[in-house]
């Protein structure tokens, strides 16, 4: 039931093995010496979008093996579903399991190992008794995912399909963050672009969604997506959780949408080709921003409140990640300012005519939706603005005056 069409295997590398098998008369033995992985495949059978397939097989040698699923199709980038990379240095039989989750349904599908940089010291890497078995995908909340007060603080379900649910909080080039509640162990990273893309998914979007948990530089993430599914659009979004944060690892709010309020900006110049900067609160201090959205240059010494989405880059360190403009603003807490102490803003809730006095000091007011896109962008000429919102959609919106770029008050109102 071996040797299908996806196979690239010379004959003289993948063998029939006698030397003392974990079970019965023969094993198999695969050399795959370069670092470029080669495939072992089945013979074409069928499999099912959204079951989880789970391979489980005896292993020795020395060298790096994943299993996998080729799907179908001809688009090497869709068409291949790989587990992750297990490195094999044993000279005893060890059993090993991966599950990968089918993302469609085919008649001609071949299931197989991966291997690469396979070493003759262990005699390569020996392969038996593999069974491969289907089940349906357990449903398990975001918190179920990230709950865990054992270090090293791995998700209890690292490494296998689920499928949870929530609502899209925000979205990077290749995947997005998801929240179900608000607070500790309510957020999760989702790797992924492809079938994000092909399912329209936008902030505020309620999904379920189906994929493997996966460990990242200790930071909790779900990959390998199966399939994703729009619910509904257009969901209020979980309200941003208080927190003091530090730099530092942080389980219980990785993925979560947070505010940090009066930090004071300690240095503009982290990776200011992404937009990264830092504030400190007390003795602790935090990045911000580097992968979502490039805040203008950061003003050391001036108190901000940041909201943003808790992720980490490449160096494992954690990071506030801002979303856009209307998630970061000026603090001003604290500060004389009786021109802004004044504003008055009515009627509140409003229909049709905003009124705004005592604007001194403000040249520029702009309205932002929750989902931080721009609606209205006036200039002032005087201490007064009437600004006509009839064609706003019903809703909450973000008011921020400004002097040029400073912003010196946001407030809100609903437009009913």
């Amino acid at each position: 039931d071996w040797y299908g069409s996806k196979t690239n295997f010379v004959a003289d590398s993948a063998l029939q093995d006698i030397t003392a098998p974990y079970g019965g008369t023969y094993c198999l033995k695969l050399i795959s010496r370069a670092a470029q992985a080669k495939r072992f495949t089945t013979l074409p059978g069928s499999i099912t979008m959204g079951i989880a397939y789970t391979f489980t097989f005896w292993v020795r040698g020395h060298g790096s093996v994943r299993t996998g699923i080729y799907t179908g199709g001809s688009n090497n980038t869709t068409a291949y579903k790989y587990g992750s990379w297990m490195q094999i240095i044993s000279s005893t039989w060890t059993q090993k399991t991966q599950t990968i989750a089918s993302d469609t349904t085919s008649a001609t599908a071949q299931f197989m190992f991966s291997v690469r940089s396979t070493v003759s010291d262990l005699d390569d890497l020996q392969f038996d008794d593999l069974q491969i078995t289907a089940a349906s995908t357990p449903t398990v909340s975001i918190h179920d995912i990230q709950y865990t007060t054992t270090s090293p603080y791995a998700s209890p379900y690292n490494g296998q399909v689920v499928q949870t649910a929530g609502i899209v909080s925000a979205k990077t080039n290749n995947g997005l963050f998801m929240q179900s509640g608000v607070g500790p162990w309510s957020g999760l990273f989702v790797y992924d672009s492809a079938h994000i893309a092909a399912a329209g998914i936008a902030r505020g979007d309620s999904i379920t969604i189906v994929g493997t948990v996966s460990e990242v530089l200790n930071y909790t993430e779900l990959r390998t997506i199966a399939t994703v599914t729009k619910v509904s659009a257009g969901n209020t979004l979980h309200a941003a959780y208080s927190a003091s944060f530090v730099n530092t690892t942080r389980e219980d709010l990785e993925g979560v949408l947070v505010i940090l309020n009066n930090q004071t900006c300690i240095d503009s110049t982290g990776n200011a080709a992404q937009g990264q900067w830092t504030v400190m609160s007390g003795a602790d201090s935090t990045y911000i921003g580097g992968v979502l959205y490039k805040y203008k240059p950061a003003i050391p010494g001036t108190h901000y409140n940041v909201a943003g989405v808790v992720f980490t880059g490449l160096n494992g360190i954690y990071r506030v990640d801002p979303r856009d403009a209307s998630d970061v603003y000026v603090n001003t807490a604290g500060i004389n300012q009786p021109e802004i102490s004044q504003i008055s803003i009515y009627p509140n809730p409003v229909s049709s005519v905003l009124h705004i006095d005592n604007l001194e000091g403000v040249n520029k007011i702009e309205i932002y939706d929750l989902l931080g896109v721009q609606k209205q962008n006036i200039s002032l000429s005087g201490n007064n603005s009437l600004i006509d919102i009839q064609n706003l959609p019903q809703g909450i919106y973000l008011l921020k005056m400004m002097n040029g770029d400073s912003v010196k008050m946001i407030s809100r109102f609903v437009k009913q």
